[in-house]
């Protein structure tokens, strides 16, 4: 069985003896690895998942980067993606704004590489970050969004509306390949309970999720769902919309058991072993206890796909990554 067909048996929660895997890595931890164990490391690495995101920046200067959407990004501190600037949409109204087209060429090129000879055997996932709420708020801030919700609601929908169109248009262009999944990255929740609660989530987000889950299932594709925090309150309704695999599942915000009783036969889990604890600051014995904690009790009957809860960050010991590797790569 290839790592592809192992991630098909998990989504469709049938048992096997191997839990499915992913390292997902920061640019900067993948220089720390092959910096400290050399060039060759990776390949090590039997990744299930093969990944492509859809996001292009274009450099300022050296601590400045623009988005596809016009969103200025400043660099000056450690993090994914730095701060938004600027602000594209000022006032509750789309005005002169004109949304980007797709970059069909780069999609294509990023499509081509995933069906590649090398990732003939995994699974293969499109990302399409930024996907919807996180999206509104680099152009319009995060307070006014939410403020927006209460007072503007008719704007939020047709902004909303916007960003669906896009990400549609991006997977059908994705769509045309033997592409397995589409990841939606979007982050909704925070340490405790959904930014925006349950209700304005339901208002707002989960309308918009519906078009674009069903655009991807009525081609056949399965979904994936990115949200760091807790959105424990709308799993049922993300199961209802049909989605397949939920990360980031961390296990410092869930009942990781009472999680995998109510959820587990209904929603494959990816993530699972913390880079906001154990990862950094624990042992590595510590790394191995959590991480076979985590596939003892999410991978019963399939479902699971252990990873860390985010791309590891730099912060991270060498010997931590290792001690993850040693766990998955000898079930």
């Amino acid at each position: 069985m290839n790592n592809k067909e192992l991630i098909i048996d998990t989504i469709n929660h049938r048992h096997n003896d191997i839990v499915p895997y992913q390292l997902d890595l920061t640019d900067d931890m993948e220089k720390i690895l092959i910096k400290e164990l050399g060039p060759d490391f990776l390949k090590t690495v039997d990744n299930c998942f093969a990944l492509e995101r859809n996001e292009e920046f274009e450099i300022i200067d050296e601590t400045h980067k623009k988005d596809m959407f016009g969103a200025v990004w400043l660099l000056d501190q450690d993090g994914d993606f730095g701060v938004v600037e600027n602000q594209m949409l000022p006032e509750p109204k789309i005005g002169d704004y004109k949304f980007p087209e797709p970059d069909e060429k780069k999609i294509r090129e990023k499509c081509e590489h995933l069906i590649s000879e090398e990732n003939k055997n995994r699974f293969k996932m499109y990302i399409v970050g930024f996907s919807l709420y996180e999206r509104a708020w680099s152009l319009r801030g995060v307070e006014n969004i939410l403020m927006d919700m209460v007072m503007y609601p008719a704007f939020v929908e047709e902004l909303f509306d916007h960003i669906v169109e896009y990400n549609k248009a991006v997977s059908k262009i994705v769509m045309e390949y033997p592409v397995d999944a589409i990841f939606f990255g979007d982050d909704w929740g925070q340490q405790k309970g959904l930014i925006m609660g349950p209700d304005y989530w339901r208002q707002f987000i989960k309308p918009a999720l519906k078009k674009m889950y069903s655009f991807v299932k009525e081609n056949g594709r399965n979904v994936c769902q990115h949200s760091c925090g807790d959105i424990y309150d709308v799993f049922g309704d993300v199961i209802d919309l049909g989605l397949d695999i939920y990360n980031t599942f961390q296990p410092e915000i869930y009942d990781v058991a009472k999680v995998k009783k109510e959820y587990g036969n209904n929603l494959s889990f990816y993530g699972g072993v913390s880079t906001q604890h154990v990862l950094p600051f624990g042992k590595p014995e510590e790394v191995k206890e959590a991480t076979k904690r985590m596939i003892d009790i999410m991978g019963e009957n399939g479902g699971y796909i252990c990873a860390p809860t985010h791309s590891m960050p730099a912060d991270i010991p060498v010997d931590n990554v290792l001690a993850f590797l040693d766990v998955v790569q000898n079930q």
